[in-house]
């Protein structure tokens, strides 16, 4: 566990001032405000399995066929714009089921920025 910042103290709600002789407060005791941060998270691993290849491979087919994940498939290259993922339900007793990645395909010179570019490239181990 990591401490981001930290959170304000508190305040007193109306039934914190209630007594016999007054059921219904309508007294309350603002607390104070916490730390405020702005932070960039990053997933680094997106699925178990990821299907990496050129355009118009087949890899959008591939895991429409094997898991319930509907990207978009087309006849022109560049047809996946973004990872879709789907869970395959293995028929291995061991394995049971794990995440499956459609990365978009790769060209020649992806590396350089080619293409969709590095984008896509960092989630590749």
């Amino acid at each position: 566990k990591i401490l981001v910042a930290k959170g304000g103290k508190g305040g007193l709600g109306n039934v914190s001032f209630k007594a016999k002789w007054r059921r219904r407060p309508e007294i309350r005791e603002l607390g104070e405000k916490g730390e405020s941060v702005e932070i960039f998270l990053e997933l680094k691993s997106i699925a178990d399995v990821g299907l990496v290849g050129f355009p118009n491979a087949g890899k959008s087919s591939f895991l429409r066929q094997v898991s319930k994940a509907r990207p978009k498939v087309g006849h022109w290259p560049f047809t996946t714009l973004r990872p879709h993922i789907g869970i395959v339900e293995a028929e291995d007793p061991a394995l049971t089921q794990f995440t499956l990645a459609d990365i978009p395909g790769l060209i020649e010179g992806a590396s350089s920025g080619k293409g969709l570019g590095h984008n896509f490239l960092r989630h590749i181990e």
